[in-house]
């Protein structure tokens, strides 16, 4: 049986917990865009997220098993990371926050207005228009 020792048992837990490192990199980065994605596209927001929380938590972990730091200062390298991690989003957030304009619909032509305009009852404004053409 493997034994776990508290700082591995740690690495563990950040781990797992990285998703919501993702996410809470996304929400300063993205600001209130990231409701706008989220709503939009949930399984690319959710795997975007996962995968900055992993590119946060990995290399903290690499750096506190290289430098064998305590967990406390492994705890702080996370969050700067995490908040590294979110100045970066926010310089390309805007190719991340892309919302594509909707389609304006199609202009009604003369005929179409005409008749809108005699259902609503204002035939005094299309004869008025049709005598100075």
């Amino acid at each position: 049986m493997v034994r776990l020792d508290a700082i591995n048992t740690l690495y563990l837990i950040i781990l797992v917990g990285s998703l919501a490192f993702g996410l809470e990199a996304l929400l300063l980065g993205l600001g209130g865009k990231l409701t706008v994605l989220y709503r939009r596209q949930r399984v690319r927001t959710l795997t975007l997220a996962l995968c900055v929380g992993l590119a946060v938590v990995v290399p903290a972990i690499i750096t506190s098993a290289t430098l064998t730091l305590e967990p406390l200062y492994f705890c702080v390298l996370v969050l700067v990371y995490m908040f590294v991690a979110s100045r970066i989003i926010s310089i390309f957030g805007a190719k991340l926050a892309r919302t594509t304009p909707r389609p304006l619909p199609p202009q009604p032509s003369d005929l179409e207005v005409e008749e809108m305009l005699r259902k609503r009852g204002y035939d005094k404004l299309v004869k008025k228009k049709r005598k100075s053409s």
